[in-house]
């Protein structure tokens, strides 16, 4: 009886583990060009809700990697860079996700929301600002 209780205790344990590190991670996305192995990092927390992002505007130093930490509050949403080929990635509550860019060209780049989300999504943009 002790022998298996000792081996349930240790598959609950695993199986718990295993769990927190699912739920704990993140995949990540690379966009655009790649980035020099010495490029500086820069990481934002962005949150994605019924037809916003917040922030709203990013601004990010000249040849830095950018990080984007997305979440979801509410529903699925998306992530895209208006000039930057094949760069839409979607997210959802459960699952959060990073974007990188390398930010290698100075200047504005409008990001959207690539998921339909609902009649405002048309007005869920965003400003990234390269300086």
């Amino acid at each position: 009886m002790n022998r298996y209780l000792f081996t349930s205790l240790i598959l609950i344990a695993t199986l718990s583990l295993a769990d927190d590190k699912k739920s704990s991670s993140e995949s990540v996305h690379k966009i655009g060009s790649p980035a020099p192995a010495d490029a500086p990092v820069k990481d934002v927390d962005v949150t994605a809700k019924k037809y916003e992002f917040s922030p709203a505007t990013i601004e990010v130093p000249l040849h830095t990697v950018l990080r984007l930490h997305l979440k979801a509050l509410d529903k699925e949403h998306g992530f895209e860079l208006k000039s930057v080929k094949d760069s839409c990635v979607k997210f959802d509550p459960k699952a959060p996700t990073v974007v990188e860019f390398y930010a290698e060209t100075a200047g504005e780049l409008e990001f959207y929301c690539c998921k339909f989300c609902g009649f405002g999504h048309g007005k869920m943009k965003g400003k990234l600002i390269v300086k």
